[in-house]
């Protein structure tokens, strides 16, 4: 095996390291910008059927909550998978990351305990650098991290706006309103359980062809 310019290496891998770092930084502003103008988008509409329904009958009022809400679940269903898609970006970028980082310490051993991020690119050593090992008593730490995420905040309040679209469908329809509650609290869980677990395999699907080069059972 030919000897290694451990300068050259080290001027390739800080720059893709600063590239890394940049499209994590990229992909989070932009999970976070989007799940930003999402929420104000909703409350703007609140806020607008708060004034009509002074001036309107509830029919009226049920009948523009039914539109204005199908309008912002669609919104949200586009603003959902974007999301979903940035935080597989990211987990990318800092999968390649923690195996730079690796590279860094085979080229100068003496520097591994430097170190306070992870080194090691499974799914494991991701998980460690997201914080999600914190919930280490929890049964599924993995679920309850992403659903912390910009991801898992975009799929509930999508799932509180399909609930309300369904409770408004049902008065337009001529239920009572505890029927009406009832069905719209059973169609947002319904909604957030159904995509919850959708966007968790596409995840998965995301990230499996990428291969895994050091994981933390390396005894290197």
């Amino acid at each position: 095996m030919p000897e290694v310019d451990k300068t050259s290496a080290l001027t390739i891998l800080t720059t893709e390291h600063y590239t890394l770092q940049m499209v994590r930084t990229a992909t989070i502003t932009d999970a976070a910008s989007r799940a930003g103008h999402l929420l104000t988008t909703i409350s703007a509409s609140m806020i607008a059927l708060g004034f009509v329904a002074q001036v309107v009958p509830p029919r009226v009022l049920l009948t523009l909550t039914l539109v204005i809400c199908a309008g912002l679940f669609l919104i949200g269903l586009a603003t959902l998978f974007r999301t979903v898609e940035l935080t597989i970006e990211d987990v990318q970028a800092g999968l390649g990351i923690n195996r730079i980082r690796h590279v860094y310490g085979d080229l100068e051993p003496s520097t591994r305990d430097v170190f306070v991020r992870q080194m090691h690119d499974d799914t494991t050593g991701v998980e460690l650098d997201a914080g999600q090992t914190g919930w280490r008593k929890a049964k599924r730490p993995r679920l309850i991290g992403t659903a912390l995420g910009v991801s898992g905040l975009v799929n509930l309040v999508n799932g509180l706006v399909a609930g309300v679209t369904a409770g408004a469908a049902a008065g337009l329809l001529g239920t009572g309103v505890t029927w009406s509650i009832t069905i719209g609290a059973v169609v947002a869980l319904a909604v957030i359980s159904g995509f919850g677990v959708a966007l968790a395999r596409i995840g998965r699907r995301g990230l499996a062809p990428i291969t895994t080069r050091y994981p933390r059972n390396n005894p290197n």
